[in-house]
């Protein structure tokens, strides 16, 4: 699932305490940005993207 509502979101984090802490597994959280009405991007320091054949690919900045 690459897409999801802030509504659905919600409903998974809910179960948790305000205390609690988010891992993203390796990746630099950076920011939230809004990217239309109805759109909100999560941003990283590190790229990652599918490549042609359907590969995960992650470049990571710091290390270039």
């Amino acid at each position: 699932m690459s897409k999801i509502t802030i509504a659905e979101l919600r409903e998974k984090l809910a179960i948790y305490g305000d205390d609690t802490i988010v891992d993203f597994s390796g990746l630099d959280f950076y920011r939230i940005k809004s990217r239309g009405p109805k759109l909100v991007q999560i941003e990283f320091n590190q790229t990652v993207y599918r490549n042609a054949q359907g590969d995960v690919i992650v470049d990571n900045h710091e290390s270039k």
